[in-house]
């Protein structure tokens, strides 16, 4: 049944398409998702690898810092000229940008659910750019299977990174 179901396909495509366009489309999306790996790949990488552990070390640095902020008052016109305070507008178009990748992770990676394809990874890249509120927890949902957590630790290992640390 699926052989006849393929033989079916096989021939509308090639009646209705010239044999050189399929070919070009195979190739393009053979190079297309090789691209996508390696930026994938790269993005894993160049994370922190207590990224998903950061909501209990932002409480526990705001303390800190609140801590700090007492101590350097007196200090507070040295702190003032090492930070370079970022444009606004700079500010917005790269949270802008950063949204807007992590839309189209997003899409890409619920389409990798039925295609061939890393469809959670890529949703989770998605979603760790986008801001919404619920985000730690679907990302903990997500990092929930066991086969995401030893795939994102593959290609960091790959890399020679140290492993994500989950909780």
């Amino acid at each position: 049944m699926l052989k006849e179901y393929y033989n079916q396909m096989a021939s509308y495509l090639m009646g209705t398409f010239d044999a050189n366009f399929i070919l070009l489309t195979m190739l393009l999306t053979t190079a297309a998702s090789i691209v996508y790996f390696i930026m994938i790949s790269y993005m894993i990488t160049q994370m922190d690898s207590r990224y998903f552990v950061r909501n209990h070390l932002v409480s526990e640095n705001l303390a800190h810092k609140k801590q700090r902020e007492k101590n350097n008052a007196a200090d507070d016109t040295r702190l003032n000229s090492r930070v370079i305070p970022m444009n606004r507008s700079l500010r917005l178009m790269i949270n802008l940008v950063k949204v807007i990748v992590g839309l189209f992770l997003l899409i890409c990676g619920l389409v990798m659910l039925v295609l061939p394809g890393q469809g959670l990874l890529t949703m989770l890249m998605g979603l760790s750019l986008i801001p919404f509120p619920g985000k730690n927890k679907l990302e903990q949902t997500i990092l929930a299977r066991k086969s995401v957590r030893f795939s994102l630790n593959w290609i960091r290992m790959k890399a020679n990174k140290k492993p994500f640390i989950f909780y």
